[in-house]
Formats: structure tokens, sequence, C-alpha cells
């Protein structure tokens, strides 16, 4: 996340995150990125804050102190596409195309 980002100012999803069951969310306030930075942060070169990440979790994850159990994680969004199409693949009903 960059100072400069404002919502209104990003409409990027590449043509990468297009099927209907993806939901984008702006964390402006940078909320969830710093907790995640906190816990496990798969941008190490980003310390303070994660983004351009993903966390994946199925569908029996509970939150209560943290998410768990994680299955998997990663980050850049677009250089780790195949392991998150990998590893969510088997949770969906619909396959991915």
């Amino acid at each position: 996340m960059l100072p400069t980002d404002g919502r209104s100012r990003w409409g990027w999803t590449g043509g990468v995150l297009t099927d209907s069951r993806v939901v984008h969310f702006w964390d402006e306030k940078k909320t969830v990125g710093s907790w995640f930075a906190k816990q496990e942060n798969p941008q190490y070169e980003t310390p303070g804050i994660v983004w351009d990440a993903f966390y994946l979790y199925g569908p029996d994850a509970q939150w209560d102190v943290k998410p768990e159990p994680l299955i998997t994680s990663g980050a850049t969004v677009r250089d780790e596409a195949e392991k998150l199409r990998e590893k969510l693949g088997p949770l969906l009903t619909d396959k991915l195309p």
C-alpha cells in the first residue's frame, strides 16, 4: 500500500480476479493489512503492512483470536496465482475455468 492509495484511484483487477465469486475489499485504514503483518506476513520485504497478498481458509475456519486453520497464503496474488488456484479448486463446488 502506498501513502497515495485511494479507493477512488483503484480500478485494477488485471483480468485476473474476474470470477463472480471474487469480492474485492479495500482496507483504506490498513486495519486488516496491519493485523496480518503482525501475524504472518508472506511479504517479508514489507514488515509493517500486508498488501497484494492472499490468505485462504476453508469452510470450517473460524476467527476467534485469529482465523484458522490457514490452508495457504502467498504474495503477490499474481505471482502466486497458480498456488492459489491449486488450493482453492478443491474447495469450490463449481470449479474455476
